[in-house]
């Protein structure tokens, strides 16, 4: 039997050498539900759930949620043990789910928003696959005509004494610069990296870069509905359970992701306990509509005179959704042609730069 002590231990390991993927979570949440749902307790659930799983990385962690049921702690407060898996707001809805006896309920709402979520990020990240791609190749032929075929081509030029167009003289000077600076580029490159992702994690530059990406072009469209269908889920989800509007609007600002949005439903939670409702806060918050839309305001205020906000919420999901694809379908549409005509441009240069040189070579000699 495990102690205390080797749980923490492991719990540390964990949390730097372990993660449960968004999709490993809403399989395991799926795996409950289906056993809960055919009158096995929990525990047997989660025995079940290990003695079935392959996969090492999530074998410590939820052998750790295991122990601490069979300790006496109930599943949710096991949960808040392990706080480096389970986010606040899992947390919140297997409390709702314990307290009204509908635990089966609440483990399948978490898997269908884990499996929706999952989905969401792999159309984004599928997007933007292309563009990579095309932007890597382009980083890596760059690097082989300058480091490997023009050192071979610049002994034929310089040996004919012709004074080479400016062109060829630049080809061949970027050339002789990575040369002699190749792991000097790659340390600062790497130190650079290093440096961008220290400041992503600090407070200001959590901020700066989360309002710097609501505020570019094209993408910010993408980005801006991408969190609103976080913030409708999370709400959708959060209501259904049964949780205070307060403490929902908590976990929703904290489950955004983005400090931004953070900040403005901090400030409609303010606005609701002091009596207002949740539309009118969102006015007041953002009254010229630059984090949240007019659509999202509307529709929350429509739900709200219905007493319907939960569905609402999860109609606004479903159509800021539809909205990220056409948002990605443009944004792909700006991107290749932008990826394309960089690569271009470098071809361009490089061939001009070379039959330049020849040309004025020939011209000469003859």
């Amino acid at each position: 039997m495990k102690t205390e002590s080797t749980i923490t231990q492991e719990v540390r390991e964990a949390r730097f050498w372990h993660r449960i993927s968004v999709k490993e979570k809403a399989l395991f949440y799926e795996h409950l539900a289906n056993m809960v749902d055919g009158g096995v307790p929990v525990i047997a659930a989660l025995h079940s759930f290990l003695d079935k799983n392959r996969n090492v990385k999530i074998d410590i962690e939820i052998t750790n949620l295991l122990v601490f049921v069979e300790s006496g702690d109930s599943f949710s407060i096991a949960m808040k043990k392990l706080p480096s898996i389970f986010d606040k707001r899992e947390v919140a809805i297997i409390e709702a789910g314990e307290q009204s006896g509908t635990m089966q309920h609440s483990f399948v709402s978490l898997a269908n928003e884990l499996r929706n979520q999952e989905e969401l990020k792999s159309k984004v990240k599928g997007a933007l696959t292309y563009p990579f791609i095309i932007v890597l190749f382009l980083v890596g032929a760059v690097m082989t005509i300058m480091t490997y075929i023009i050192p071979k081509l610049e002994p034929l030029f310089m040996n004919t004494g012709v004074e080479l167009p400016f062109a060829t003289q630049a080809l061949i000077s970027t050339s002789r610069f990575i040369q002699g600076n190749f792991w000097g580029i790659i340390i600062l490159i790497i130190v650079g990296i290093l440096s961008f992702q220290a400041y992503a994690k600090s407070v200001i530059g959590r901020r700066s870069l989360d309002a710097l990406y609501l505020n570019i072009p094209v993408v910010g469209d993408v980005y801006r509905n991408y969190i609103i269908v976080r913030i409708a889920s999370t709400l959708s989800l959060l209501l259904e359970a049964g949780i205070p509007i307060i403490r929902t609007l908590g976990l929703t600002g904290e489950g955004s992701n983005n400090i931004i949005f953070q900040e403005k439903i901090e400030a409609v939670s303010k606005n609701v306990q002091n009596g207002k409702k949740i539309a009118e806060s969102i006015e007041d918050a953002d009254p010229d509509f630059r984090v949240f839309t007019q659509d999202f305001y509307q529709i929350i205020g429509a739900g709200e005179r219905t007493s319907t906000i939960n569905k609402v919420c999860r109609k606004l999901a479903t159509q800021y959704t539809r909205e990220v694809d056409s948002s990605i379908a443009v944004l792909v549409r700006f991107i290749e042609p932008l990826a394309i005509l960089i690569a271009g441009i470098f071809v361009l240069w490089f061939a001009f730069g070379i039959f330049s040189a020849v040309l004025k070579i020939t011209e000469t000699v003859s």
